[in-house]
Parts: structure tokens; C-alpha cells; sequence
């Protein structure tokens, strides 16, 4: 039998502290989700979606909320996802973002899958899910309102929206409609939002310096640690890198970095004996290394961080770069080992 899609205590814990904002009772409710103390600091964990979405609906109907989700999300500013938060909305275009934004929602919500479409000159930004992972609509309104807040907030406030939908029905369209500045329509096909297609290349400002410091003191570290020789690899791999950050190592976008062709990157990697694989490979193993040796960070984070959607993908990679799982390196680290041979 399936295990039922789920959802990662990364999402959950911020959720639960917007609830106590409201007065909920954030003790009651974590046990309704079969959580305790320790547990709920357990950030890798999965609680199953139905429970979640039922606890929810429950919340809702006590105090009386017709949009609980829409509440919610104006009640988790920008840092309410810790490292996510940084990681998701620091740098690029706003089309790199919502990219960056897909992979978070993919590793973190089991089953749901965040869609960017182009045609005719609009973009529709829509989550899309199997029925058996939708986790009803109070979350469901939390996803699209936060993305909404986030890229509003990212650009400032210059995304307008031209259309917002959703499956499922509501008796209360004003909220809604006041919400995201447009007219809402429900019984719709897909849960998302639409707009013009050039604001993808509105420039997604830094909410936090600081961070986006951090950010490149690793990618500092790590391309130093992998530095050759060879300058033109070492220029691959740190387009590389932008790439694993941007959601986005295709040849095309990699060649791209480097201000060459895609004939002439190939040609050169193969003069060189090398693939863009291989590096790109090389770029990931280093700085998953990096973020597990040297940063409290869960192990969620860190298959995010190296471009991963899945965690149990993460983990047969890392199985293959190391011959060891990331909890088994971490351990080993901790312990005061010395670093493996990279």
C-alpha cells in the first residue's frame, strides 16, 4: 500500500506559529497532527496531508475564518521558512525565482507540483496535484496567497496579477478579490494565478543582505575548493553553480553564463576529457559536503539547496558521490572526523 502524500514540517512549524498569532492553540493542534516536542523539531519529518488539511478545516470553522488561508500567509512575513525564504526569493528574475519557488514546493509538499506556462504572452503560475495529494483548501489558498505576497514583496509590488482561480467554491469572493487586487473565479480547472508575461523579467530585489552574504561566502568556498589549472573549467563550474541556484544546469543556460555557444561549450569540455554532467555533479557533491559539514542545516535544506526536488533523490546521490548517507556524513563530521576525500 502507498504511503499518502505528505507534507514537511518546513511548511508546518511556520504554519502552526501564524495559527498561535490568531489564538489558536498551537499545542492541541500539533497533537491533531500526531506531533509532540520532539517531533515537531524533527524538520525532515512528513505528517500526511489529509491530516493536516482536516485540522485545518477544523481551525477555520471554530473561528469562523471563510478564508483562513488568505489569513495566514499575511501572518508569515518574509524569513518565516528560515533559510527557504532566502534561498527562494534572493537574486535573479522573478522567472528564476517562481523556478527556485517550483523545487521548494516539490521537496516540501509530497505530490503537489508548482507549474510555470507561457502562451500568447501571458504566464499562468498554477499548482497542480494528483487528487490523492491535495490537502484541501485551506492550505491550497496558503500556497498561491504566499507565492502572491512573496513575489509581490521580491519586486516591489510591481507583479500585477490579471486573473487568480481555484477549484474549489467559496460564498465569500470579496476577500478574495480584495486580496489579490483582481476578480476571482472559483469552480475553476486549476488553483494559480496569471499575469503579463515580460513581468518575468522584473529583477527580484534581496530581502536580506546578510543572507545573500552567506550565500556567496559558500559559493566562494566551495569554487575554491574545486579550482584547477584549467580556468575555462573553472569558469563552467561556477556557471554551474548559478545554475544549481537558479533551477536551471541545462546546457543551454550554462553556455549561456559563460558568454559562448552551446557547440563551443560542448567542444571544449570534450577537448577536455569532460562532460557538463560530470561537473555539474562535482558542483553539487561539493556543496552538499560544504552545507552539511559546516552548517546547522536540515537535511531538507540541503538537497534544496544542491537542486534537488526529491529528498530520496538527494539521498541516492549522495549515496553514489560518497558511499555514505548525508545523516551518516553529518554524524561523522560531528564527531570530529576528518573530512572525506572529496
Amino acid at each position: 500500500m502507498l504511503r499518502e502524500a505528505g507534507l514537511s514540517l518546513v511548511i508546518l512549524v511556520p504554519v502552526v506559529r501564524a495559527l498561535g498569532t490568531l489564538g489558536v492553540d498551537t499545542s492541541t493542534f500539533m497533537r491533531q497532527l500526531g506531533l509532540d516536542e520532539t517531533t515537531a523539531t524533527d524538520f525532515d519529518r512528513f505528517v500526511p496531508g489529509s491530516r493536516v488539511g482536516r485540522a485545518l478545516r477544523d481551525v477555520a470553522a471554530r473561528l469562523g475564518h471563510r478564508a483562513l488561508g488568505l489569513t495566514l500567509a499575511r501572518a508569515m512575513p518574509v524569513g518565516s521558512f528560515g533559510t527557504f525564504d532566502d534561498a527562494v526569493w534572493t537574486g535573479g528574475t522573478l522567472r528564476e525565482a517562481i523556478a527556485r519557488s517550483s523545487h521548494f514546493y516539490a521537496l516540501v509538499t509530497e505530490g503537489v507540483e508548482l507549474r510555470l506556462q507561457e502562451r500568447g504572452g501571458r504566464v499562468s503560475v498554477s499548482m497542480h496535484a494528483p487528487h490523492a495529494a491535495r490537502h484541501g483548501t485551506v492550505l491550497t489558498d496558503l500556497a498561491v496567497a504566499l507565492n502572491v505576497l512573496r513575489a509581490r514583496e521580491a519586486t516591489g509590488n510591481r507583479l500585477r496579477l490579471g486573473a487568480v482561480t481555484f477549484r474549489h467554491r467559496s460564498d465569500s469572493a470579496g476577500l478574495y478579490d480584495s486580496f489579490f487586487g483582481t476578480t476571482v473565479a472559483f469552480s475553476q480547472p486549476f488553483d494559480g494565478v496569471s499575469f503579463d508575461a515580460s513581468l518575468l523579467d522584473l529583477l527580484v530585489r534581496t530581502p536580506d543582505p546578510v543572507a545573500a552574504m552567506r550565500v556567496e561566502a559558500r559559493a566562494a568556498r566551495m569554487l575554491a575548493h574545486l579550482r584547477s589549472d584549467d580556468t575555462f573549467v573553472n569558469g563552467v563550474r561556477a556557471a554551474v553553480l548559478r545554475g544549481v541556484w537558479a533551477r536551471d544546469v541545462r546546457l543551454s543556460r550554462v553556455a549561456r553564463g559563460l558568454g559562448v555557444g552551446t557547440r563551443t561549450l560542448q567542444r571544449e569540455l570534450r577537448a577536455r576529457q569532460r562532460s557538463l554532467r560530470e561537473l555539474v555533479d562535482e558542483v553539487r557533491r561539493e556543496l552538499s559536503i560544504q552545507l552539511l559539514a559546516r552548517e546547522e542545516t536540515t537535511l531538507t535544506e540541503v538537497a534544496y539547496e544542491v537542486g534537488f526536488a526529491r529528498l530520496q533523490a538527494f539521498y541516492r546521490a549522495f549515496a553514489r558521490w560518497t558511499g555514505t548517507t548525508p545523516a551518516s556524513f553529518r554524524a561523522t563530521v560531528r564527531r570530529g572526523s576528518q573530512r572525506p576525500a572529496t
